[in-house]
């Protein structure tokens, strides 16, 4: 049993009245229905779903079944054969899991998002917003992350992240930029923490060979 998950229980259920708890092979899960509402709170779609603890759980996101068949299983719709649901790039993930991530956080930020893009997927042909998949999405979290394509500022900014060479906080960026390092790079710098030296280095090996 994952206790985080077992003691958060009780507030999901508070919340969400459509989801129950279930127990298959000694292993506890929410099941139910989860509703969509637009900006307004009207509801705009409705999804049945199943919800497991993974086992690095809460420090990555618990694993989210749609199991009503709404969404087809094909990796296009971020969905997979055994009907789980792909939510992000894996860098992403860990960045987000930072501190833990409750259900009702993941829930309320990262499920109910992800159905709504769906929705809109289904009603205008296309994603709002969406990662590629495999290679080609970490080179886009990077890219994004980084904020340019230059590689060589990739490599600056984990040589001042992990060498701790580091710029002063009110210095300008060394990105030129003209921002305040504070305002620029240093948030890149506490993200690239989070993943760690070994992960990113190797990320940017993948990515550029």
């Amino acid at each position: 049993m994952n206790q985080s998950f077992h003691n958060e229980i009780p507030l999901v259920l508070k919340k969400y009245t459509n989801l129950v708890i279930r127990n298959k092979n000694g292993r506890e899960f929410l099941k139910g229905i989860l509703d969509i509402p637009d900006e307004s709170g009207d509801i705009i779609g409705s999804f049945s779903i199943e919800i497991y603890p993974t086992e690095k759980f809460p420090f990555r996101f618990p694993t989210l079944y749609e199991v009503g068949d709404d969404i087809p299983n094909h990796p296009d719709w971020h969905k997979y054969d055994d009907t789980s649901c792909c939510f992000t790039v894996e860098q992403d993930e860990i960045i987000k899991c930072k501190y833990g991530i409750t259900i009702l956080q993941f829930i309320d930020d990262i499920a109910k998002p992800y159905f709504a893009n769906q929705l809109y997927r289904k009603r205008e042909g296309r994603f709002l917003n969406e990662y590629p998949h495999g290679l080609e999405g970490f080179k886009v979290f990077y890219l994004g992350l980084f904020k340019s394509d230059d590689v060589s500022l990739w490599l600056k900014c984990c040589e001042s992240a992990f060498i701790k060479c580091k710029t002063k906080r009110n210095d300008k960026c060394y990105c030129n930029s003209g921002q305040k390092f504070k305002n620029c790079h240093l948030q890149v710098e506490d993200k690239l923490q989070i993943l760690g030296r070994d992960k990113v280095l190797t990320d940017i090996k993948i990515i550029t060979t």
